[in-house]
């Protein structure tokens, strides 16, 4: 994926955080790989740039917490969440809003709210 001149490519993997200060996803990786565990379930992302495509993998749920993702600006609601590890979702910047692409394990996992 090339977004402004630049290859986007990678992974990072990171730890999600309450909801008054979600843990937000770096636009410089493709892929992030989020752990969560008690009071720690949210995360964030910016408006990318048109084109530009997000991995985001449900890597390990601890503690029965659930992974909320709050884009800045998403397409299909306010939300996508995961009540399990192992699931992924991929995501793409049109421009104004993050759209869905699909589920990265190929069912309905991410639900939309």
């Amino acid at each position: 994926v090339q977004v402004a001149g630049n290859i986007i490519a990678g992974s990072e993997s990171v730890d999600a955080a309450g909801s008054g200060s979600p843990t937000a996803l770096s636009l410089n990786k493709l892929t992030s790989f989020i752990t969560t565990g008690t009071s720690k379930s949210h995360v964030s992302l910016a408006d990318g740039t048109a084109g530009q495509l997000k991995i985001i993998f449900h890597k390990t749920r601890n503690n029965t917490t659930d992974l909320v993702v709050t884009p800045a600006n998403f397409a299909a609601g306010a939300t996508l969440t995961s009540n399990l590890g192992s699931r992924g979702v991929m995501l793409v910047f049109d421009g104004t809003n993050w759209q869905v692409l699909g589920e990265i394990t190929g069912t309905a996992e991410f639900v939309i709210a």
